[in-house]
């Protein structure tokens, strides 16, 4: 495991993400309410991650606007304002020996806003999301880690809630957009907070 996450953090480099490697959820809020300016606002996806760390409170404790759908009764607007925020806060559901941080998304707002959205990203991710392989193998964890739970976390009607498989012909399916971010987009910075203590699904 310790070569692979090498060479992991040494491609993520490589694509220009800007790697922190930090030990638990204490350590992430401390480097973002050190790195985020108090005047920043803040958008954030659907992130059991990010809310693991206790950002989003001590943010908005501290003068932040923040704006989560997780958190707002106009779900809508909050995503809305979260694309258009200065920073966004996410995670990734997997990520590939090769450097690449792969999401499965249902509505498309947190995916929306990596592709084109704040110019500073930042991705708050747990070791154990790191595959030994490439896409394909990055969204078959997905499938059968992540989805599992969060579908039974969000009550979801999906094959994957039910039974802790996933089906092709899924009532409910949760796996509605997938994205591979290959590199670091033009003009954009993305910084991946690499935890050593697991985190989110």
């Amino acid at each position: 495991m310790e070569q692979l996450e090498k060479l992991a953090l040494e491609a993520m480099e490589k694509n220009g993400f800007q790697v922190v490697r930090l030990k638990d959820a204490d350590a992430v809020k401390a480097y973002l309410l050190e790195n985020i300016a108090p005047e920043s606002s803040i958008g954030c996806g659907g992130s059991v991650s990010v809310q693991e760390c206790g950002v989003l409170d001590a943010l908005e404790a501290r003068g932040n606007a923040v704006f989560s759908h997780w958190r707002a009764e106009d779900k809508a607007a909050a995503m809305r304002s979260a694309r258009c925020a200065d920073v966004y806060l996410t995670s990734a559901n997997a990520v590939t020996k090769g450097g690449k941080l792969v999401l499965v998304d249902g509505t498309g707002n947190r995916v929306g806003a990596v592709c084109d959205g704040p110019r500073q990203v930042y991705f708050v991710i747990g070791r154990q999301k790191l595959v030994d392989g490439g896409i394909n193998t990055a969204v078959a964890r997905i499938k059968k880690e992540a989805c599992p739970k969060n579908a039974s976390r969000l009550g979801l009607d999906t094959s994957c809630a039910k039974t802790g498989m996933c089906s092709a012909d899924c009532p409910d399916s949760m796996c509605r957009l997938t994205v591979a971010v290959d590199r670091t987009p033009r003009g954009r910075s993305f910084t991946v907070l690499w935890v050593e203590q697991p985190l989110g699904y």
